[in-house]
Formats: structure tokens, C-alpha cells, sequence
């Protein structure tokens, strides 16, 4: 799925028109992330502790993970306790969707718009551009103004062609989560891709492991079908936890 992505990509040349474009918006949605957990039962959950501690990336998050320890040692060991279920659980098998869908609804009833992570709710292709002004344009000129707006920016950004997403989207549905890896000086670090809507949202292993079903996304890519059957192309954008990714991450995941 990362593929076709990364094939959208291109600086754009000089910018047409600057008034079919909108600021970003900073808005935000509400903490998105994928079920996951942590070590065996009973005398198991030392071992499985001293597991997750042998991860690479462990350092990374231990400030996190010894914070819950110390103020909620009985979720910590629940979430310890839960690693065991999770492998005799099939492969492919998440109730991340489920989960997201469910704070979405939560998020709805409090009239949320933002999420810890900073992340905008319902960012829809609107509050970017112009789409009525653009809509006058051909494809070649929207791509021009897009990636022109963005190469400017310390962001993911992609042009799509229609019959790749649409590639993309049929795996998306057969897969909605997936394991990637991120290469590291340390080796790999393992992020969790799950696909809500046309929003693809990633979060580490480890933070799955750690927080379970609080996992926060810490990489949301933004798919815009809005011009795909007149203009036959998909705008696509991202925002992401800048205590964790940087650009070239994201690029790589």
C-alpha cells in the first residue's frame, strides 16, 4: 500500500493560483490507535516484561511505560498479561476499526475536535482548497498547485493516480491492518498500519504493546477521493507526532 504513495510524489512548478488555496487546518481528532497488548499470566508476565525490555525501541518509550507502572500497576499488568491472547489470536486479526469507530463516537457526543496527538477531526479536502475553484482546472494543473503548496511544508504529501488508489483501496478492504517496518540504526522498529475510512492511521509496536487500545496514532495519511472520478486523481496529505516521526519516516513507512 506504501508503494503507490511514494509514486504520487514530485515538486510542483510555479503555483497558478494562490486563491484557490486554504491554510491547513489545526484542528484535531479524537486519539486513534489499534488493540494491542502486552506478556503471558501469573509468573509469565515477569518474563513477558523482560521481553518487551530486550525490544530495541524499548529506550524510547520507557519514560511512558515506567510512568504507567507507577500510577496504575493494575493496568500494567493486565495489558502485561494480555500478550499471550494476542498470539493465539489469528493472523490479520484487529479490533482496531471497532475501536476507532467507538471514540469517533464518543468524540461526536463531547463535540470533540481534537485528540492528544494533535490530529485534525474530519480534515476534509475543503479546508485545504478550493475544491469549487479548482474544479475548473485540469488534473495537471491541480498537481501543479498541490505539490507546490506542500513541497513548502514539513509534511507527506502525494498526487494519486484513480487506478492506483483504487488498487490501494481494494487491498485496503481485503487488509485493513498491517505490520511495517521501519529501518533504524538499530535494525527495524515495527509500526501498526490500520486504515479507518480513507484515513491510514500508524502507531508502534511497542506503543501497542504498552497502551493497548489507548494507543494514539503517531502518523495519519489523509486520502481525498473528492476529484477521482472528474479529475482522475487522489490528493493525499499527512500529519504526524513529531516527538516520534520525522518527514523521512513517514516517507519511508
Amino acid at each position: 500500500m506504501a508503494g503507490p504513495l511514494c509514486q504520487g510524489w514530485g515538486l510542483g512548478v510555479a503555483l497558478r493560483s494562490r486563491a484557490a488555496l486554504r491554510p491547513l487546518g489545526l484542528l484535531a481528532p479524537p486519539a486513534r490507535g489499534v488493540l494491542g497488548s502486552a506478556a503471558g499470566s501469573g509468573t509469565a508476565a515477569g518474563s513477558g516484561e523482560a521481553a518487551l525490555e530486550e525490544n530495541p525501541f524499548y529506550g524510547k518509550y520507557r519514560h511512558k511505560i515506567q510512568e504507567l507502572r507507577r500510577s496504575n500497576p493494575d493496568v500494567f499488568e493486565s495489558r502485561m498479561e494480555k500478550r499471550s491472547e494476542v498470539k493465539k489470536q489469528p493472523v490479520g486479526h484487529s479490533k482496531q476499526g471497532e475501536f476507532i469507530r467507538c471514540m469517533e463516537e464518543k468524540a461526536e457526543g463531547l463535540g470533540s475536535k481534537t485528540s492528544k496527538g494533535g490530529f485534525t477531526k474530519d480534515k476534509t479536502l475543503d479546508s485545504i482548497l478550493n475544491v469549487e475553484m479548482v474544479k475548473e482546472k485540469s488534473a495537471e494543473e491541480i498537481t501543479q498547485i498541490w505539490n507546490q503548496y506542500f513541497s513548502a511544508k514539513d509534511t507527506v504529501y502525494a498526487v494519486i493516480p484513480a487506478v492506483k488508489f483504487d488498487l490501494m483501496w481494494k487491498r485496503a478492504q481485503k487488509c485493513p491492518s498491517f505490520l511495517y517496518a521501519l529501518p533504524r540504526k538499530e535494525g527495524y522498529e515495527f509500526f501498526v498500519g490500520q486504515w479507518s475510512g480513507t484515513e491510514l492511521h500508524f502507531t508502534s509496536l511497542i506503543n501497542v504493546q504498552t497502551q493497548g487500545e489507548t494507543a494514539p496514532s503517531q502518523l495519519v495519511l489523509y486520502h481525498y477521493p473528492d476529484l477521482q472520478k472528474e479529475k482522475g486523481i487522489v490528493l493525499m496529505t499527512a500529519e504526524m507526532d513529531s516527538k516520534f516521526l520525522v518527514v523521512h519516516d513517514a516517507q519511508c513507512l
